[in-house]
């Protein structure tokens, strides 16, 4: 008979979420300059909205913007892991489970923290101008802004849930016993 442990610890569940956002993260990476692009804005124009917003300038606010959103995607998986053991109905237990719990993720996230943090830090910035010659352009464009990064959002949560759902199934495929039953 083969049995499978699919109870992982807090802090492998912790691991596996932080490296699950991070996947996410990473997914979204090349829209986020897509987006830029098709509306005509300066390359990491998001990033260094976030940069300026921590208080840099430059390139420097480019890149400062592109690890912070990063590790605010590594702080997001780690505590969708941490919730996945919180409760056997929030146990990840299949790549379906996973996508629609990281879906679901992304829309909080979306709501709770990226609208907020949009409408009372990142507008302001815009709205002042710290970003010469893009302002109007993101000003302008900022319902598409808003629609994108929803869609964004969710799509970051499937792809942290399908991959937190992989990881899982594989851990637990791993950790078999083997027993003969006479």
């Amino acid at each position: 008979m083969i049995s499978f442990d699919p109870n992982l610890s807090v802090i492998q569940r912790a691991k596996i979420g932080c490296i699950a956002g991070l996947v996410g993260g990473f997914a979204i990476f090349v829209s986020i300059f897509a987006i830029d692009l098709s509306m005509g804005s300066g390359q990491g124009s998001f990033y260094k909205i976030v940069g300026l917003a921590i208080g840099s300038s430059g390139v420097e606010a480019t890149l400062l913007g592109m690890v912070s959103h990063m590790l605010t995607a590594a702080l997001i998986g780690t505590v969708f892991g941490l919730g996945s053991a919180m409760h056997k109905r929030l146990d990840i237990t299949s790549i379906k489970k996973g996508a629609l719990a990281g879906a679901t993720t992304g829309i909080v996230v979306f709501f709770a923290f990226f609208i907020p943090i949009s409408v009372f830090v990142i507008m302001p910035i815009i709205q002042s101008g710290a970003i010469t010659g893009e302002s109007q352009i993101l000003l302008a464009n900022s319902d598409l802004i808003m629609i994108s990064s929803l869609e964004l959002h969710v799509v970051y949560g499937i792809v942290m849930g399908v991959f937190f759902g992989i990881a899982m199934q594989v851990n637990a495929k791993t950790k078999f016993t083997v027993s003969a039953e006479a």
